[in-house]
């Protein structure tokens, strides 16, 4: 092809030297006209030097725009998941973005205008929890309990009594105001003694329902408003001397002091009405009060106690109950 162009190219410029020549009534030598047509000639290879070079880019890029295609396809076959698929979901984006939202709730709109939100309230939620009752203290009993949340309603307690109860200290009150008094089988009577010591034992057992636990907003187990059953058992020693008028030696009497223990056993069965309230994220205080039924009776007797006053240890009958307590809740 090339060498076609360049013969016609040079017939061209034969016939233009020709021409010219008649033009200009010979006045240029012929050297000057072999001058330019050798000028003319290396443009002509010029441009074609450039029209081959333009010639073979054509033929390159399509091959390097194969290449990148097949490049493309293999990626798109690499992928692990569906372009339809893809489509598809965004289709699904796009028809919900267009359908119309619902008009804003007041609460929103101040939102919306700038009013700002209440911080959450923070409640803790506890699990258990360990009360001690300095009431009982005032009577000479350490009384310490364990709670246990079972349900978000419902709570097991368990609580231990240790009594050590005389005249001196803070029990002497309540010592001072007891009335201790043994039967006597012999005259089928009761005689009064002096007491020295309270000493024993027990424990008590309560189910708690916490009756706001189901409220939105409200406490549950172990804090609260709560009715419990309950269930208490007590062994007590009491200790004593009583006068006694004896026959020392024949014919002589005179008075002695005597000894005396008596082993006490206490059931007691009731319900109570308490309110447990939180302090300081850590502490709980334990308000409650109910009544019991109790059964007091001695160990050398036969049934239960009665006509005693109700403050006494060995009352038997219905008694009143009620007591703050305070602990730890974990």
């Amino acid at each position: 092809m090339k060498t076609i162009i360049f013969k016609s190219l040079s017939v061209i410029g034969l016939l233009l030297i020709l021409l010219s020549g008649r033009n200009t009534y010979g006045q240029d030598s012929i050297a000057q006209k072999s001058q330019m047509l050798d000028i003319k000639l290396q443009l002509l290879d010029s441009k074609l030097d450039l029209l081959d070079t333009k010639i073979k880019l054509w033929e390159a890029k399509p091959k390097e725009l194969d290449i990148r295609l097949n490049e493309i396809d293999s990626r798109v076959n690499s992928m692990d998941f569906d372009p339809q698929m893809v489509t598809r979901k965004l289709n699904e984006i796009d028809s919900l973005m267009k359908m119309p939202r619902p008009e804003s709730t007041p609460y929103e709109s101040q939102q919306a205008m700038g009013e700002p939100e209440r911080e959450p309230v923070f409640m803790p939620v506890y699990n258990s929890a360990i009360m001690l009752d300095p009431v009982r203290l005032m009577e000479g009993t350490f009384y310490l309990s364990y709670e246990r949340m079972l349900t978000p309603s419902f709570s097991f307690s368990v609580g231990g009594m240790a009594t050590y109860s005389t005249n001196q200290g803070i029990s002497n009150y309540y010592f001072s105001n007891q009335s201790f008094a043994m039967y006597d089988a012999s005259v089928n009577e009761y005689r009064t003694y002096h007491g020295e010591v309270i000493a024993g034992g027990g424990i008590n057992v309560q189910f708690r329902n916490y009756l706001m636990a189901k409220h939105p907003g409200r406490r549950s187990a172990p804090l609260g408003l709560y009715a419990a059953p309950q269930l208490m058992y007590r062994r007590i020693g009491i200790k004593g001397t009583h006068q006694e008028y004896i026959e020392v030696e024949t014919d002589v009497w005179e008075w002695q002091n005597v000894e005396v223990t008596q082993k006490l056993n206490i059931y007691a069965g009731g319900v109570i009405l308490g309110y447990k309230i939180p302090l300081f994220n850590a502490l709980a205080i334990d308000i409650y009060a109910g009544g019991n039924i109790k059964l007091s009776g001695y160990s050398n007797e036969d049934g239960f106690t009665r006509y005693k006053d109700w403050f006494n240890i060995d009352f038997s009958g219905v008694s009143p109950v009620a007591g703050i307590a305070i602990g730890i809740l974990k």
